[in-house]
């Protein structure tokens, strides 16, 4: 996740720079790019959670973390829940100045909206 942060701070502004200059070919070809990338990225997120949650219920992050994600009735996630918590869930939970995120630190059962929209909780190992 780090390195896809990293590449769409480097690349969208370059490529909206580009999609500016007012030429209509430059400028039809960096939007392209911006959306072509920020595409990529969104795929390569919902696989990166996907993929992982249903394999263990654990990133690489939540490892190190010794925590993991679950259903609330124990049961592990698919690999669809897991895309969509990962990428949806956490674009809904960061919306509003990741209010979201922040919401778990107040909620009797600590969970953040992603958690409540898919049925999930993350558990301590």
């Amino acid at each position: 996740m780090v390195l896809a942060t990293l590449i769409s701070w480097l690349l969208v502004p370059i490529f909206g720079t580009i999609a500016a200059t007012g030429i209509p070919i430059i400028a039809w070809i960096g939007g392209a790019l911006v959306f072509f990338t920020a595409f990529i990225l969104l795929f390569f997120q919902f696989f990166y959670f996907g993929w992982l949650w249903s394999r263990g219920g654990q990133s690489y992050g939540m490892k190190f973390l010794g925590i993991k994600v679950m259903r609330r009735d124990g049961a592990p996630l698919g690999f669809w829940r897991a895309g969509f918590r990962g990428t949806i869930g956490y674009w809904i939970s960061g919306l509003v100045f990741g209010l979201g995120f922040i919401w778990a630190a107040f909620d009797r059962n600590k969970e953040a909206w992603h958690d409540k929209l898919f049925d999930t909780h993350v558990l301590k190992l």
